[in-house]
């Protein structure tokens, strides 16, 4: 609701004007009088009203002064001159001093009545504009923002280059942030599931450590913050004459800065510090390596990157290839003795590097990966990823082998329930029948194509598929035909001879043999 002062010495007028209309009509709910300039300026900056209604000849400060000082220290309030005397000259004036409207004594309902809805309407209209401009203002910012995230992964992690940095550190103000020296640091919010339950979602957690970050990076004037995933953070921290402090001294602030309004401790990996989009690329690499020393050193809240702390190399590349060599063959007992001696191995010594035992658990990953898209080419495994936000999301390496392990052992009983990966050979011929299942082909045909003894192949089809050579064909031509039936567009005819049979009748009795109906029943219902 608005409010209005009435100001005029006289106090029958003051009245007059009160009762005139129904102020509450025009969204006016406080009404204040004044009897002369001066209490109403006084009054006009203790309660800074909406509009305010002065009459012109008044003892002391007059109401044309009056206005011109509002005006001047208060310019959003409305201002509507009163007077007397039908003098143009007094209209002029207030005109100067930014006044509204001018109303002349005696005044009526009706005249009063309209001036007050067009000043209310003009203050709705006013406070209408601001509001857009507040939200266009506020989409800018969120959309630069956005902007500026995106830009700054790409030229972290993508393939952007010098080109991309021309084109954006301009509009988006990233000339520092890429050009000048900085230093990467990775920040990860210690046991961010067991915390989240605190705060009830995890997201809620990683916005409140993002929000404090933030104000840090935007008071300190230190660089830009990126948002990676949950519980993950990077920041890209200036160090050069215009950085307000040293890298060392930000970190430490803002972790306890976390610590205090979160309870919540965070660990910081911190890069190299160097200049231009190759160096911050380093950077953040040096930054990443620096972060997964924590699993060694689990109660240890910052680490600098440092070549000499690289520890012992897994031996990945012969482990690997045996665990993959019995998963082809269906064995799934050395990749979980593998497992198990992983987890001795690393109860008795952290001192291995942490990227190849990072490079380890990949590896057994993407073996598994393949497997399974190899026998389920509908299956679209994502262990790799599940893998890495293990990794990330374990605060030391005794917890990330623990619930590794339980991610493996789901894997492979899913592994264990795949149908069994046909050999080459048989690869071989079903990608040849799937090639000419149209056309008049025999197992004579197949043999001569993988250049193996008919009956050897008829023997190795029946062990691998469980289905006989010509069980297999006419299964996948009727397949086929379900496929052209479903699609229209050919006679029923027309599909028997596309799937390679040339006695209409004999399709008829096979496909009603497969599928339980007759083609033309069969098109009634397709999709």
């Amino acid at each position: 609701m608005l409010t209005v002062l009435i100001v005029d010495d006289e106090p029958l007028m003051r009245m007059g004007i009160q009762k005139a209309i129904d102020w509450s009509n025009y969204g006016i709910g406080e009404m204040n009088t004044a009897p002369n300039g001066r209490v109403a300026l006084q009054m006009v900056e203790e309660k800074q009203p909406d509009v305010l209604l002065t009459d012109v000849r008044m003892p002391g400060l007059d109401g044309l002064e009056l206005s011109r000082i509002v005006k001047e220290r208060w310019p959003s309030i409305k201002i509507v001159i009163i007077s007397g005397y039908d003098d143009f000259s007094y209209a002029k004036k207030s005109i100067a001093c930014g006044v509204t409207d001018y109303l002349l004594k005696p005044i009526d309902s009706k005249s009063l009545g309209q001036t007050i809805d067009k000043v209310t309407q003009e203050i709705a209209d006013e406070r209408g504009k601001i509001r857009e401009q507040d939200q266009m203002s506020h989409l800018l910012q969120q959309s630069v923002g956005i902007a500026r995230q995106k830009v700054l992964k790409e030229l972290l992690f993508g393939e952007a280059g010098e080109k991309e940095i021309q084109r954006y550190e301009h509009v988006l103000g990233l000339n520092d942030s890429i050009c000048g020296r900085n230093a990467v640091a990775l920040v990860k919010i210690n046991s961010f599931k067991e915390k989240s339950t605190l705060f009830r979602d995890g997201g809620l957690l990683h916005f409140a450590v993002q929000n404090i970050l933030e104000e840090l990076v935007r008071t300190e004037g230190s660089g830009e913050l990126v948002d990676l995933r949950p519980g993950s953070l990077l920041l890209v921290l200036r160090q050069d004459e215009s950085a307000f402090k040293p890298i060392d001294q930000f970190v430490l602030q803002a972790q306890a800065a976390v610590l205090d309004y979160l309870r919540v401790p965070t660990t910081w990996g911190l890069g190299s510090i160097a200049s231009g989009l190759q160096g911050l690329r380093q950077s953040y690499r040096d930054a990443d390596r620096a972060l997964k020393s924590r699993w060694m050193s689990p109660t240890q809240r910052i680490f600098a990157f440092n070549e000499e702390r690289a520890g012992k190399s897994l031996p990945v590349n012969d482990t690997i290839h045996t665990v993959t060599q019995a998963l082809q063959l269906g064995s799934t007992k050395p990749l979980l003795d593998e497992l198990e001696k992983m987890t001795d191995r690393f109860s008795k010594d952290c001192t291995y590097d942490p990227e190849s035992i990072e490079a380890f658990y990949l590896k057994l990953a993407e073996s598994l990966e393949i497997l399974q898209k190899d026998r389920n080419r509908e299956s679209q495994t994502d262990l790799r990823e599940r893998v890495r936000e293990v990794l990330y999301l374990s605060d030391t390496l005794i917890d990330a082998v623990a619930s590794l392990d339980i991610l493996f052992q789901e894997s492979v009983q899913t592994h264990q329930h795949l149908p069994k990966l046909y050999s080459k050979v048989i690869r071989d011929v079903i990608e040849f029948l799937n090639l000419h299942f149209g056309e008049d082909i025999s197992l004579a045909d197949a043999a001569n194509r993988v250049f193996l003894n008919r009956s050897y192949l008829s023997y190795l089809f029946v062990q691998e598929t469980g289905s006989n050579f010509s069980d297999f064909l006419a299964v996948l031509r009727l397949e086929k035909a379900k496929e052209l039936l479903a699609a229209g567009g050919m006679k029923n005819y027309e599909v028997a001879e596309a799937v390679g049979y040339k006695d209409f009748r004999h399709f008829g009795q096979m496909f009603k043999k497969h599928t339980g109906m007759t083609p033309s029943d069969f098109r009634k219902i397709a999709p």
